[in-house]
């Protein structure tokens, strides 16, 4: 830190650093992509690489490069479709037909287009009625948009009177409806969150200058990270998420205003003890420099083993927050004393701290009230500690009720006309009609020829055979129906219909698999396996290797991503936690106080999840929790959480080389209590900012993090740790000396 310290603290240096920061955030404003122009929203991207959905999914796109995304027109009305709804219909296949229709629109299947299709066009209830629009092109382009918003344009003036709904959803209805959402909440959530922090900072601080120091470094880091980390996206082919925008810019946020709070906070308790702002400077660096570059080493850490994660989202998050972070903590021990140095003790205009000879801690960081905290915990730390463990511990009961949900439609707004376009078509046909399982079969001889179709036909009907399942489409059967059944269907016709079934190079065909029941839920996603099962059973005994089949589409992605996603939390997690614990260890020269506090954080982070879920599901009545929420949840409390650890242990050592150890811990809560309060508070809302958002995972993410956090705060750091370091006395320093010989023992002892 020596170096650093001599730059930021010197006369030109402190102008030199501001002024580099300030250009090279310009040059990367000027040449760098924003991250949210590299974001991909498909969830297949997402997905190891080995997956076999994934592998259907890019079998898919080499063979059936022209095949598009479907688009579905749904007309419903409660009381039935009547004539006038029918021939809107059909009026609506026409024009998407017609070379009035963009010509992204490709096939078009509707009854009066394919009149041998009703049967699966049509609910069995007479209320709804189905058009499929294949659209061509890149869905993440603004193209794509432009053709969907012009589908429900005009598709709006068939309704015959205003008791018909007619909605235009399906995957492309979805994807648009997601790269709305997601360019609209960045520049949403970036003005709430500095809204947010910006009266926090007032409060707590009540200087309107010092308040800003966090803001335009938080910004000019923001601004920074944002086009490096799309950068190294693009140089390594990093999959990032549509959120990663959204995330990064709580984490900075939280963080930023983090470290700013430990530099600010030391700094004014400098100014009252000696004249000079440098030396006050010097002497605050040389205090919490160590702990903010090992609070912003843990997160860096932390987002170094999400790299070993099988999901692709979970990995390419790891360099974007590192990235964020990375440049975050060299602002903190450069950019911001810097500015803070110039300012001196203007920056706590209208409360400039005064020198003062006889300065303490209590004095200098209106510790007072921890102070009191301090001498509860002490006097009785056997009893703050039960009834604080009791009390989280109560809390984990909420996990009974934790339901991971996969569905992507979930996270919408039920309002939104996608959603409320797949909600229609789940009332009137199977409830996997919306969204089947595609099945892959790539043969030796042409799919059409009579050896082609037997085999094709014996994979349908194995599939079709497991009582889950509500119908198998595909060149065999390209109305849902068995060879054979139903009537009569002019060759043409036949041929037709099998065209959208079969690749280009007539060697692969596709099946649709639709399942009876939700296909996002549990039972749904146990039954992908068993129709994996059953198609490799059949290839086999047609004589083909078991790899000519492959299961893709969204239940076979979302068993893919759930079994992913259940690996990362029993591996990632743990080595998230053990490096964190090892930091710990560096830092405080101890292997008892890193064990005590890793156990800490998984404490509270059951407690927070249990109490999560019971809001939601209870109080909120949602149906579950997104898959995502427990593994980010664990990462962002251990990594921004073991903040409040580092700054109150470095603190205690500190003070333990001058008093004994409870004085030691007293003095070290008294004077970061408040300081780790007010960051706190700022951490949780900033995340709470994501509460805010039309998206449920992050509604729930926010939420989660912000009470993890609050917990954290005024509980574990507050009350638990205080209580540990109490009982334990010199065998928190083990197998290191402590930091002064003190006669006081810990209960191991007794």
């Amino acid at each position: 830190m020596d170096p650093l310290i001599r730059l930021t603290t010197h006369p030109a240096g402190r102008w030199a650093v501001i002024l580099a920061w300030v250009l090279a955030v310009g040059a990367v404003v000027a040449l760098a992509p924003a991250l949210s122009d590299v974001s991909r929203n498909e969830a297949t991207q997402f997905l190891p690489g080995d997956a076999e959905a994934t592998r259907a999914y890019e079998l898919a796109q080499e063979r059936f490069p022209g095949e598009g995304t479907p688009a579905f027109i749904v007309f419903h009305r409660p009381s039935g479709l009547t004539d006038a709804d029918r021939e809107a219909a059909s009026q609506v296949a026409a024009w998407l037909s017609s070379d009035e229709a963009p010509e992204e629109v490709g096939a078009v299947v509707a009854p009066s287009t394919v009149p041998e299709a009703e049967g699966r066009l049509l609910s069995p209830d007479g209320t709804t009625l189905n058009v499929i629009a294949t659209l061509q092109g890149e869905p993440a382009e603004d193209r794509f948009g432009e053709v969907v918003r012009e589908l429900r344009d005009v598709v709006d003036g068939y309704a015959p009177d205003a008791e018909v709904e007619i909605l235009v959803g399906g995957p492309a209805g979805l994807i648009v409806d997601l790269v709305d959402v997601f360019q609209q909440i960045d520049t949403f959530l970036l003005f709430v969150t500095v809204g947010l922090v910006l009266v926090l900072l007032l409060l707590i601080y009540r200087s309107p200058v010092v308040a800003l120091v966090p803001l335009v470094s938080v910004g000019i880091v923001f601004q920074m990270a944002n086009g490096v980390a799309a950068w190294a996206a693009e140089a390594f082919g990093l999959t990032v998420g549509g959120q990663a925008t959204g995330i990064m810019t709580v984490v900075l946020f939280g963080t930023g205003t983090d470290y700013t709070l430990f530099v600010s906070a030391r700094y004014r308790e400098e100014l009252g003890r000696v004249q000079d702002k440098t030396e006050a400077m010097r002497r605050t660096l040389r205090g919490v420099g160590g702990a903010v570059a090992s609070a912003g080493g843990t997160i860096l850490l932390a987002s170094a083993v999400l790299l070993l994660a099988d999901l692709r989202s979970y990995q390419a998050l790891g360099p974007v927050i590192a990235i964020a972070v990375a440049l975050m903590m060299l602002a903190a021990v450069t950019l911001i004393p810097a500015l803070l140095v110039v300012l001196g003790r203007f920056a706590f205009w209208p409360f400039r701290p005064q020198f003062q000879e006889d300065a303490g801690d209590e004095s200098a960081s209106g510790g007072r009230i921890y102070g009191r905290v301090a001498d509860f915990v002490l006097a009785r730390p056997r009893v703050v500690l039960l009834g604080t463990v009791v009390a989280l511990g109560a809390l984990i009961g909420g996990m009974a009720l934790y339901e991971p949900q996969y569905e992507t439609l979930s996270s919408l707004p039920s309002d939104t006309e996608s959603v409320r376009s797949f909600e229609i078509i789940r009332e009137g046909f199977p409830a996997g009609e919306v969204s089947p399982v595609e099945a892959y079969l790539e043969l030796p001889e042409p799919v059409t020829s009579e050896a082609g179709l037997e085999t094709v036909e014996a994979v349908a009907a194995a599939l079709a055979s497991h009582p889950d399942v509500a119908s198998v489409s595909g060149p065999s059967r390209p109305f849902g129906r068995p060879p054979g059944e139903g009537p009569e269907v002019p060759p043409q016709a036949l041929e037709q219909a099998r065209a959208p079934y079969v690749s280009d190079d007539g060697r692969v065909a596709r099946m649709e698999v639709v399942l009876a029941g939700n296909p996002y839920d549990a039972a749904a996603l146990d039954t992908v396996p068993a129709l994996r099962d059953l198609a490799d059973t059949a290839v086999r005994e047609a004589g083909l290797p078991a790899d000519a089949v492959l299961l893709g589409g969204e239940p076979a992605e979302a068993h893919d991503t759930r079994a992913a996603n259940d690996r990362d939390m029993l591996v990632v997690l743990p080595l998230v936690l053990l490096a964190i614990m090892a930091v710990l260890a560096l830092l405080l020269r101890s292997l008892v106080a890193p064990l005590y506090l890793g156990a800490t954080i998984v404490f509270t982070y059951f407690s927070t999840l249990g109490l999560s879920v019971l809001v939601f599901t209870v109080l909120l009545g949602q149906d579950g929790v997104s898959s995502s929420v427990p593994f980010f949840l664990f990462v962002f409390l251990n990594a921004l959480g073991v903040d409040y650890n580092i700054y109150l242990m470095s603190r205690v050592r500190e003070e333990a080389r001058h008093a004994d150890l409870p004085r030691a811990t007293r003095h070290a809560l008294a004077s970061t209590g408040g300081v780790i309060t007010s960051a706190g508070l700022i951490l949780a809302g900033t995340f709470s900012a994501l509460m805010t958002l039309p998206l449920q995972d992050l509604f729930q993410l926010g939420f989660a993090v912000a009470v993890g956090v609050l917990m954290d705060t005024f509980i574990t750091r507050t009350l638990i740790v205080p209580s540990l370091v109490t009982l334990l006395g010199r065998w928190n320093w083990w197998p290191w000396p402590a930091p002064k010989a003190d006669d006081e023992r810990g209960f191991m002892e007794a």
